[in-house]
């Protein structure tokens, strides 16, 4: 073995041998052949060329969310508007799966973000859409603190969210729940006003400074009344400010969405989340969509993220691919 203090350089490489700077465990390449699975993204709006880096970075499904109905927010919408966005997910994701590595699922739901619909029409339909094979989860959905063009009472929320809760249970589907979004860094700057695409959004219905716990609790109050198991429920875009009531007074799963700009929330919440929590109930996924400024390599980004601010990579598989697939029933 050639003695570390005397490499055939010419130039002296102690300072730079990794017992000479102090690094004791430099990160394992093996986190980078860690697969992954996105709960919650919008794969089917983005382009080819942003999929494949879906394939590039490792990922091993993905559920495209059909419910938003955000392309056009001032245009009236009707129940067949609503079922066009699940039928085109459904279509898309059998194109999809032929020509990308990742197996493409769909979640279908009734958004409380877009415009006002009709939507005791699609509590008809959503039960047989449910069953489908390719459907894994409904939502997004969940209390909103406002909405596009025209505000949504709370109680017709409500009762849009507890219909998709009640199909949720009797099909034994996992439901993804939307929480109103954090834009800045401080808990009391939402997304209300003008977004940067210029869409006009109505006055809150829910006071901006609460809006994300209270909405939060509400869903799960929805929940036990419906008597939906916590296992099945999915609390996304998470951020710190509901983290506590999530994992001390609910079973529910926490997510953590990371891949577009409208979104706060970093790895290092994640991580302290992780730390204090465990991994067990903790999820990440990438919100990313075509329409917005989006990462398509958010997920591998903050898997290796992670394990730079020390989080084991048995957790990290936990959070990005276990608790992801366990959710699904993916087997």
């Amino acid at each position: 073995m050639v003695d570390p203090n005397q490499y055939p350089t010419q130039r002296p490489m102690g300072a730079f041998r990794n017992d000479d700077v102090g690094v004791e465990n430099p990160p394992s390449s093996s986190i980078t052949r860690l697969p992954w699975i996105d709960i919650h993204q919008h794969g089917h709006t983005m382009s080819w060329g942003d999929r494949e880096r879906f394939d590039l970075s490792g990922a091993e499904a993905a559920v495209f969310v059909a419910a938003a109905a955000h392309y056009a927010p001032y245009r009236p919408m009707h129940p067949e508007d609503v079922r066009f966005l699940w039928d085109d997910a459904i279509r898309r994701s059998h194109a999809i799966g032929r020509s990308h590595f990742f197996d493409p699922y769909v979640a279908i739901g009734i958004h409380t973000t877009g415009p006002k619909v009709d939507y005791e029409d699609l509590f008809d339909v959503l039960p047989e859409y449910a069953a489908l094979d390719e459907v894994v989860a409904l939502g997004e959905t969940g209390i909103s603190m406002t909405q596009y063009s025209e505000p949504m009472a709370i109680e017709d929320q409500k009762a849009v969210v507890r219909e998709q809760m009640r199909v949720a249970d009797d099909q034994d589907l996992p439901i993804l729940v939307h929480t109103p979004s954090v834009t800045k860094a401080e808990p009391d700057e939402w997304l209300t006003g003008k977004t940067e695409e210029g869409h006009d959004l109505a006055d809150p219905v829910l006071d901006p400074a609460t809006a994300k716990l209270e909405a939060t609790r509400m869903d799960v109050e929805l929940m036990d009344e419906v008597g939906l198991a916590d296992e099945q429920v999915v609390l996304d875009h998470a951020h710190p400010s509901m983290a506590e009531f999530v994992m001390e007074e609910t079973g529910c799963y926490l997510a953590f969405s990371i891949g577009q700009w409208i979104r706060t929330t970093t790895v290092a919440d994640v991580a302290g989340v992780i730390e204090e929590y465990g991994p067990e109930r903790v999820i990440i996924d990438t919100d990313v969509a075509g329409m917005y400024q989006t990462q398509p390599f958010a997920m591998k980004r903050a898997m290796l993220d992670l394990v730079r601010a020390g989080v084991g990579e048995e957790e990290v598989r936990q959070v990005v691919y276990e608790n992801p697939k366990g959710v699904l029933g993916l087997g």
